[in-house]
């Protein structure tokens, strides 16, 4: 190989490195918001550049080294089979659509070019929530979560619209740096506008959003917990003796007491007696306690949240979304809970439920305006899981408060502000706060659900069909810049 065709070689796998780098910067966890809105741009310039043997080379790179950063936490959590599999579907995901737009930008049709990665990973969000066991964890969206303004675009579309918004920046960004002298200059601009357009549009909904929001304190929260108990408590006495004088400190009237998920495990009898003699404890001090219980029926084993009241009475919640693998064997429960408060409703979920941006809503249409959630996390992905938590109450428009062992407490508003929060450590620490009072309606998204989403996996579809299916090249182009003709017009 000469040295200038070496040179050049090696700028596209640089490019397409610099997209990976930018791509872990985005899903690590602890990630830079920016990275995602830059991550497509390099990599489509170097694929559209390099020859046709290197396209799937340099893709494949990008993906690679963007799914590394979350490989050591997958193969924490799940194993060396579930982190060399994610790996591999990252991969091939990011290669898939970065070549789909490489394909459509080469036909001079520029607005499918520009729109195939982000309706691709929108697309995959969907399916994603719908029928995946980790239901929406893993998207690019919760990237933004220190990016107020774009992530009130959940309140719309959900999850994938936040990655389209994102990933539609990026990929005009590359399709403009890669153009070349005989484009078609017309089509480029009309297609940039409309682009540059849908952006600006979401950005300013959720500027305009953030500038109106109101909320005023509600109910008295106190969310307790601590990592320094290494054995879970067998019986009731003895979970008392660790967390009841935190509990008697902090109660007081009209107060909620928060504490995380499962930290004591009885069998069935004596649940049914914790139970009663919490909600008397409840009754007594005229507040609300929650704690995370497992509960032992004859060797069937269930994740629950006791939940006392006011009156004297006591509910369950068992968990519904189990966390594959570390709780293979337990059984989930089915239906949600909502607890009549006389300023709002409120639900309960326990950690891994969250997940779900489908519970989410279930909730909201129950007007269940704030979300008790006893959780587990894994310490590594303290900020991750809360923040993944925070956009449930974006998407359904429900404040949430969340009491966790080995991760962060907080207590968030239905933009995604957190009001409070504080990193479980050995001591038995207790966050106070008031939950965001706003009884607003339900969002669009929780009342429409995954409308948006379930489109961009149409329009995912249809381009595939153009590139790889019975429809040759040249119907394709025609189509396209028909396409790119109407958007001009």
């Amino acid at each position: 190989m000469m040295p200038g065709i070496r040179r050049v070689a090696l700028g596209h796998y640089g490019l397409a490195a610099l997209s990976g780098g930018l791509l872990a910067m985005s899903y690590a966890m602890h990630p830079f918001w920016w990275a995602a809105w830059l991550a497509p741009a390099p990599v489509i310039v170097a694929t559209l550049r390099a020859p046709v043997a290197s396209r799937r080379r340099l893709s494949l790179l990008t993906g690679v080294i963007g799914g590394i950063s979350s490989f050591s936490y997958h193969l924490t959590v799940g194993g060396w089979l579930a982190a060399l599999l994610i790996l591999a579907l990252v991969t091939v995901a990011w290669s898939s659509a970065i070549r789909l737009a490489v394909t459509f930008a080469e036909r001079r049709s520029f607005l499918p070019a520009v729109l195939a990665v982000p309706v691709t990973w929108a697309a995959i969000d969907t399916l994603l929530i719908h029928f995946s066991p980790h239901g929406s964890a893993g998207s690019i969206a919760y990237s933004q979560m220190n990016a107020l303004p774009v992530i009130q675009v959940a309140s719309l579309g959900g999850v994938p619209a936040v990655t389209f918004v994102v990933l539609l920046a990026g990929s005009l960004l590359g399709v403009l740096l890669a153009r070349t002298p005989d484009v078609d200059r017309r089509g480029l601009r009309a297609t940039s506008v409309l682009a540059a357009a849908a952006v600006g549009a979401c950005l300013l909904f959720g500027v305009m959003r953030l500038h109106h929001a109101t909320t005023a304190p509600g109910a008295k929260l106190a969310l307790i917990a601590t990592d320094g108990i290494r054995t879970q408590p067998r019986r009731w006495d003895a979970f008392w003796k660790s967390y009841g004088r935190e509990i008697t400190r902090v109660i007081g009237p009209d107060t909620i007491v928060l504490l995380p998920e499962a930290v004591v495990r009885l069998p069935a009898a004596a649940a049914e007696q914790a139970g009663r003699s919490l909600a008397a404890h409840a009754m007594q001090h005229r507040s609300t306690i929650v704690v995370g219980i497992i509960v032992d029926e004859a060797g069937r084993l269930t994740n629950r949240a006791l939940i006392a009241q006011p009156d004297g009475s006591y509910r369950w919640y068992l968990k519904q979304y189990l966390v594959p693998g570390v709780e293979a064997g337990i059984t989930p429960g089915t239906s949600p809970v909502v607890l009549r408060d006389p300023t709002t409703g409120i639900g309960v979920a326990i950690c891994k439920d969250m997940h779900f941006p489908t519970l989410g809503r279930d909730y909201a249409r129950k007007d269940a305006r704030l979300m008790l959630v006893p959780a587990n996390d894994f310490d590594v992905d303290d900020w991750l899981t809360a923040r993944m938590t925070v956009l449930r109450g974006v998407e359904s428009g429900s404040s949430i408060a969340r009491a966790a062992r080995h991760g962060i407490s907080f207590v968030s508003d239905r933009y995604g502000r957190v009001i409070a929060e504080r990193r479980s450590d050995s001591t038995m620490g207790t966050l106070l706060a008031r939950a965001p009072a706003d009884p607003g309606d339900a969002t669009y998204y929780a009342l429409f659900g995954d409308v948006f989403g379930w489109v961009c996996a149409l329009v995912w579809a249809i381009l595939l069909a153009f590139r790889t299916g019975r429809f040759s090249k040249q119907v394709a182009r025609n189509g396209f810049r028909e396409l790119d003709r109407i958007s001009n017009s």
